[in-house]
């Protein structure tokens, strides 16, 4: 009778604690304190093969499809390079998002945090035709960190709001996540035109027309302009310069068609590499634009790439 009567006791006082249990965890969800998985979404990196982000406020949908190791930029009608690294960093920002607490759990509470279809920045990532996360950003918000020196500069909290697309839940993030989603489409693209190490490059041909053409060519060490022996100190600060050719100025309405000539040609050989060509064009308005090998698809304005990479010979010796 007594370990009947014991087991009874024990029941009772494993209900209670039961009981409790649920009223807290109640409690807890009420003040959206309650336990949530580590992070919002977990993505394998590897294996994402697209990214659609719908702007926010906006119709407007950028496409991200990986093609081999390169990713592609699809908007507007064109596909043209995109930035490997800001895409990396796109997709390493999702796999870090880790919930600090439950800003709503309810429908009505969306337009709040802007995490509505037509509020929210809507992000898809794909793996082939399965679809592994969607999610919806909104608002973000500052505050001041507590126990700061009233006498120094605030250092400043910031929060976003993030919602499944599926799940009413609306989770409060650190960082501006804005900032990197919710941007033009220029923001994503690859923006080199000629990347490389001058000491792997070993001959720079300039094709411009009649007799202006020339080559710039390392022999045992020492650059050469055809036959005559260059400023070392003026071949190195024009590499300088050109090393690291990137341009911001997109040409979005040309057009080069495939059989089209180009009206001159800078290409760089090297020891260790592709062979890198900036081809030059004239387009529909009379106006010269830049393609380049190291950037698919993409075709630039003049500046800053006719001033900095085209120059004549004389630019290799003392005047």
């Amino acid at each position: 009778m007594s370990k009947r009567n014991n087991l009874k006791k024990i029941s009772l006082i494993l209900g209670i604690l039961l009981v409790g249990l649920v009223a807290l965890k109640t409690k807890d969800y009420v003040k959206g304190d309650r336990s949530f998985n580590k992070f919002i979404v977990k993505i394998d990196t590897s294996e994402v093969t697209e990214i659609k982000i719908g702007l926010r406020k906006s119709a407007e949908v950028l496409e991200l499809v990986k093609e081999k190791d390169l990713w592609m930029l699809l908007n507007d009608g064109k596909r043209v390079q995109a930035d490997n690294e800001t895409i990396d960093e796109l997709l390493s920002q999702l796999n870090e998002l880790k919930p600090k607490r439950v800003a709503a759990t309810t429908k009505d509470k969306w337009a709040e945090y802007e995490v509505t279809d037509s509020l929210g920045t809507k992000i898809t990532v794909m793996k082939g035709k399965k679809e592994v996360a969607r999610l919806v950003l909104g608002k973000f918000s500052y505050a001041p960190g507590k126990g700061q020196n009233p006498y120094q500069q605030p250092n400043y909290i910031m929060t976003s709001y993030i919602r499944k697309s599926n799940d009413n839940e609306v989770f409060a993030v650190d960082g501006y996540l804005s900032m990197m989603f919710n941007r033009p489409a220029e923001a994503f693209r690859e923006n080199s035109v000629l990347v490389g190490k001058p000491e792997s490059w070993k001959k720079i041909s300039y094709r411009y027309a009649a007799d202006s053409a020339f080559t710039l060519e390392n022999q045992d060490g020492k650059w050469m302009v055809n036959s005559m022996l260059a400023d070392s100190a003026l071949v190195q600060g024009y590499f300088a310069k050109i090393r690291m050719l990137t341009s911001q100025s997109f040409d979005n309405q040309t057009v080069i068609e495939a059989n089209q000539l180009p009206d001159f040609t800078v290409s760089v050989e090297q020891t260790e590499g592709k062979l890198i060509e900036v081809k030059a064009y004239t387009n529909h308005l009379g106006e010269r634009v830049f393609t380049s090998s190291q950037n698919k698809g993409t075709v630039f304005k003049a500046e800053p790439i006719q001033s900095t990479l085209c120059v004549g010979k004389e630019h290799f010796f003392k005047q």
